[in-house]
């Protein structure tokens, strides 16, 4: 496989450098070992393992959102089969560096939130600090206790053409990727096992248990299992995956801002069972989104009063408000100095050299150079992208020059790094692509100092531009292995942690995620209906003769039982209106079904319904298993198939397959979902609207005044529907008949897919759903819910199937289902009401003025 390495270093040493050859050729020895494996494997079965890993990545749902992407949402995760190597000594170096460098971070942060002796003394300059939008003068004076106030830290490092490495971005608020790193490192360990324990590759599970550990002990309150949540952005960020991922390893609630409320200075989250008190925030929300009423009043991310809450030490916020100003680029072309004089020491992990143009001679040379430079405002946002100078035309550097000179204490220019190459699967052949590294660092509550993950998250670029590695770019991750020393134990295989804490903490579930897995509940079963009755529809259509006026005027009617079933008015339906048209449609109905099937953007849809039902489960996904994840996954596939379709042939089979997923998916949550609340609120969703979906069929095929024959055919449609036609014809081995079907379809409380096993169902979840009693009496949705059975119960199927002497029509029927929709209208609003709807309490508060004292 070496021989389609390309070298891109080779002939060019002082361009870049490359990780696997040294200046002479020869395959530096901490990788030797492994490309020896490599070429045991040859192309054909790297390529099968590279398969493998992404199907694993695939199977456990680990994806990224790409913005602006038309396949940005939840794009799968890609990942290098080939991974990043550090030697031991090496990595010693960078790791010293890291520590140096997270230590020195940590004293500038306190320094600017407390004594400002560094702007006293002009060791900072003021404009680089007041003028970025990282510096919160609400955040003032606020300190986590101990002497470390960054908990979190992120550095990207790229090794320069001298083999030196380079830090290119100090990350503090929120740094993203360390789940990720843990989701590869996992996926690699399950296909190369071999390699990394012949390799001595470092574990770096550790270091999630010392991040669960030092967050534990922030708790402002004295307790072993203190109520820890993360602030999520919610799931349509770019790294919600890894959120509801790191809450799973780490064994805490995944909440968003409207999960959260201030009260009485405490931060509280919104359960099913009440409020429950937070002690310890780890944020993915940045900084300026966290709190509307002392920062940004648009945001809907944060938590209002969360300031005040934190001001108070009711509660400790990770990393703390306020440190994103550590993330000013100016501050590189500073630390060498500050280093010395705060630490005494010389930077070990130089910065890119950068040049802060609020200095005269500084931005004299960045405005000479303007050309060779990378641009960037002392602000990162998504409004702020770095600009690189070579790409730019004459009169577009001479526009960048005056906005420059006019506020030169916003921007900065950094020199051009070129990054280091290293091995990277492309196409089957092993191939030089340029890559950067990510290192994490969390504090250690049992030392007192860093501790850094020995590995991270490296990324190479697909294109042969340097700087285009980022996973909004499109870069590949890779795996960073970094070896032990010789000297050092065998390591084993790398275990995910999957629970830290042996003492057993309650699970709450916020109100937010109840009502997401309500709706999943719901969609799923109104998906699963309406799949079994386009099965039959199509197969009907299929089979027709339209020579057959009973089968022509069946198929009319299974066609408007589409329409009521999926509300996708006016269909097949209509109003008086427009009569035309329906009787159009009805003739030609294929433009319709294919609608009613693939059109994701028409509500009440099949693609409409499954993409709702994937949204909810996207948002709750720390709640649902990878066996779940690899369902959800097939059927996410599947929507895109029938949205393609545009004729009726290939969709009966892709439907075929669609019931069976459906079916494993409810299989899967009945069988492995502990019997919690998750559990009760998800098959609540269920059951509701399986009678909805089983009364609303029941009532557009069954209360017609039609010929025997049709009646036969139509009954034979809704028990097929309900899978229960061979339960019909073992139970009253007879033909069919219409009062033995209602009794079956509404009566039989032994059949799964009656009316009233569903209502028994939904009785005892609502016996389970937290609810303060009084003396033991029923609750109100316990009540109505009685109500609906005794409704059930007291329907006698001989009265209500004979047809109305003037109209011929069930009328009794129709009354009677009727009133079970409306009433389960009215216990969907109690649900909703009584779980997932939280008055708030008026937040008095005032925006507050603290100002830097200088």
């Amino acid at each position: 496989m070496l021989s389609t390495y390309v070298e891109t270093n080779r002939g060019d040493e002082d361009v870049f450098f490359d990780e696997l050859y040294d200046r002479g050729g020869n395959i530096l020895p901490h990788w030797q070992r492994i490309m020896q494996t490599y070429e045991y494997f040859g192309p054909g079965d790297l390529v099968r393992k590279h398969r493998a890993v992404q199907r694993q990545l695939r199977e456990n749902g680990v994806t990224y959102n790409v913005y602006g992407d038309p396949e940005g949402s939840n794009r799968p995760w890609d990942l290098d089969p080939v991974p990043m190597v550090f030697a031991h000594e090496d990595w010693q170096h960078v790791e010293a560096g890291l520590k140096q460098r997270v230590h020195l971070l940590n004293q500038i942060l306190i320094d600017i939130y407390g004594s400002r002796t560094l702007l006293r003394s002009n060791k900072l300059p003021l404009e680089m600090i007041y003028n970025h939008q990282g510096f919160l003068r609400q955040a003032d004076k606020i300190m986590l206790p101990g002497k470390n106030q960054l908990i979190q830290y992120a550095a990207d490092l790229a090794r320069g053409p001298n083999g030196k490495m380079w830090v290119l971005n100090d990350r503090v608020d929120a740094p993203s990727g360390m789940g990720y790193a843990l989701e590869n490192r996992a996926a690699m360990t399950r296909v190369f096992p071999s390699m990394l324990r012949e390799n001595r590759v470092r574990k770096i599970s550790s270091y999630y248990q010392t991040l669960k550990d030092t967050l534990t002990s922030l708790s402002p309150r004295d307790r072993e299992n203190p109520r820890i949540v993360i602030l999520s952005p919610g799931a349509r960020n770019e790294t919600y995956f890894e959120h509801a991922y790191l809450s799973s390893v780490l064994g805490i609630t995944m909440a968003f801002g409207r999960d959260l409320t201030v009260r009485d200075g405490y931060v509280w989250l919104r359960t099913l069972k009440g409020l429950e008190k937070v002690d310890v925030i780890l944020r993915r929300v940045d900084d300026v989104f966290c709190d509307p009423l002392e920062f940004d009043d648009r945001s809907q991310l944060g938590v209002v009063g969360l300031m005040e809450a934190v001001r108070s030490q009711k509660v400790r916020v990770v990393n703390p408000i306020g440190c994103r100003i550590l993330e000013n680029p100016g501050f590189m072309a500073f630390l060498p100095s500050l280093c010395e004089e705060i630490l005494g020491e010389e930077l070990l992990l130089p910065s890119v050299a950068t040049w802060w143009c609020g200095q005269e001679a500084e931005k004299k040379y960045v405005l000479d150079n303007l050309k060779h430079l990378i641009i960037k405002t002392i602000y990162r946002d998504h409004r702020n992208r770095s600009i690189y100078g070579g790409e730019l035309t004459s009169p577009e550097r001479e526009r960048l020059k005056k906005r420059i000179s006019l506020h030169p204490y916003l921007y900065v220019g950094q020199e051009t790094v070129n990054f280091s190459t290293t091995p990277s699967l492309i196409e089957g052949k092993l191939m030089a692509k340029k890559a950067l590294f990510r290192s994490y660092v969390t504090a250690d509550s049992d030392s007192g100092q860093y501790a850094i993950m020995p590995g991270g998250l490296a990324r190479s670029s697909t294109s042969d531009d340097f700087f285009k590695v980022s996973n909004q770019s499109g870069g590949i991750s890779k795996d960073a292995w970094v070896l032990s020393a010789p000297t050092s134990e065998v390591l084993e295989h790398e275990d995910v942690p999957t629970r830290m804490v042996i003492q057993p903490i309650e699970n709450v579930l916020p109100s937010r995620a109840g009502e997401n897995l309500y709706w999943l509940g719901r969609y799923a079963e109104r998906a699963m209906y309406t799949v079994r009755l386009l099965r039959q529809v199509l197969g009907k259509y299929n089979e027709s003769d339209p020579a057959n006026e009973d089968e022509q005027a069946m198929l009319r009617m299974l066609f408007r039982a589409t329409t009521e079933l999926t509300a996708t008015y006016p269909g097949f339906v209509g109003t008086l209106k427009d009569v035309d048209e329906v009787e159009s449609r009805l003739a030609n109905p294929e433009k319709e079904l294919i609608s009613i099937i693939g059109d994701a953007t028409r509500v009440g849809s099949l693609s409409h319904s499954l993409r709702m039902m994937l949204n909810n489960s996207y948002a709750v996904r720390d709640r649902l298993s990878l066996d779940t994840w690899r369902i959800l996954d097939g059927i996410n596939e599947d929507i895109d198939d029938l949205s393609e379709q545009v004729q009726l042939n290939g969709i009966h089979s892709l439907l075929d397959q669609m019931i069976v997923k459906l079916m494993a998916f409810n299989g899967l949550n009945i069988d492995n979902m502990t019997r919690e609340d998750s559990w009760h609120l998800l098959n609540f969703g269920r059951y509701l609207e399986a009678i909805i979906c089983s009364s609303r069929l029941m009532r557009a095929t069954l209360v017609a005044d039609v010929n025997i024959e049709m009646e036969k055919m139509l009954m034979e449609v809704v028990l097929l529907c309900n899978d229960n036609l061979l339960t019909y014809r073992y139970r009253y081995r007879s033909n069919l008949q219409m009062e033995g079907v209602l009794m079956l379809l509404m009566a039989v409380r032994q059949s799964p897919r009656s009316l009233i096993y569903y209502l028994s169902e939904l009785e005892e979840i609502a016996r389970a759903l937290p609810y303060r009693s009084v003396d033991g009496l029923l609750s109100p949705l316990e009540k109505k819910i009685v109500e609906l059975k005794m409704l059930v119960q007291l329907a006698e199927p001989k009265k209500i199937c004979l047809p109305d002497i003037d109209s011929g029509e069930r009328d009794l029927l129709s009354e009677l289902l009727g009133k079970i929709t409306d009433s389960l209208a009215e216990v969907s609003n109690m649900i909703i009401e009584n779980y997932f709807s939280h008055t708030q309490n008026t937040y008095h508060a005032v925006r507050t003025g603290i100002l830097p004292q200088v």
